[in-house]
């Protein structure tokens, strides 16, 4: 877990860290099956995807679960490391949850963008959430193939690939941070 220091945002990052854990727990009565706050380097990513896979399989989950949860995790991860801002003391943070009850998963990400980007994935993912299965893959298709790609290399497959594999809307939410940064979290239900 990240350790309080100078960084205005990794202390604020790590309240709404721990502040999402107790609700999960507390409100929700979920049980927490991982978890991080901090940076993500490409073996942590590796690590915290394949202690998931391994956990949802010794839970007897279906292999299309495991599947579908390993793939929405990757995506998730992979963006926080790609494309996540930095913050004070130039450090990529985010946080990662999954957690669990007898119905579903939920997969919580987090990390931290330029609040000039705010409007735009708020109309991205409204976009997105409010698509048929059809119209879905309609998007994701016209996407691959104008192969637009953003500032950081994106081609904004990613929201679209993790709303078709969880077939539930994404929810999200933006919490502005002291430095002029924005952390966006968004999660995902992932049916067991």
């Amino acid at each position: 877990m990240l350790e309080l220091d100078k960084s205005v945002s990794a202390s604020e990052i790590q309240e709404i860290f721990l502040n999402q854990n107790d609700g999960l727990v507390k409100n929700d009565g979920r049980k927490i099956l991982l978890c991080h706050c901090g940076t993500f380097s490409q073996d942590l990513i590796s690590s915290l995807s394949t202690n998931s896979e391994e956990l949802m399989t010794s839970a007897g989950d279906k292999k299309t679960v495991v599947k579908r949860a390993f793939s929405i995790l990757i995506e998730g991860l992979q963006n926080i490391r790609l494309h996540g801002e930095c913050d004070d003391l130039k450090r990529q943070l985010g946080f990662v949850v999954v957690s669990g009850n007898k119905e579903d998963y939920k997969i919580i990400l987090a990390n931290i963008i330029d609040v000039k980007d705010v409007e735009k994935i708020e109309k991205y993912i409204d976009k997105i959430n409010f698509c048929s299965k059809e119209k879905l893959k309609e998007l994701y298709l016209s996407v691959l193939t104008n192969e637009f790609l953003s500032q950081k290399g994106g081609a904004g497959l990613g929201f679209i690939t993790t709303r078709k594999k969880a077939g539930n809307p994404l929810d999200y939410s933006f919490y502005p941070l002291r430095n002029g940064k924005t952390l966006f979290k968004f999660e995902v239900i992932l049916k067991r």
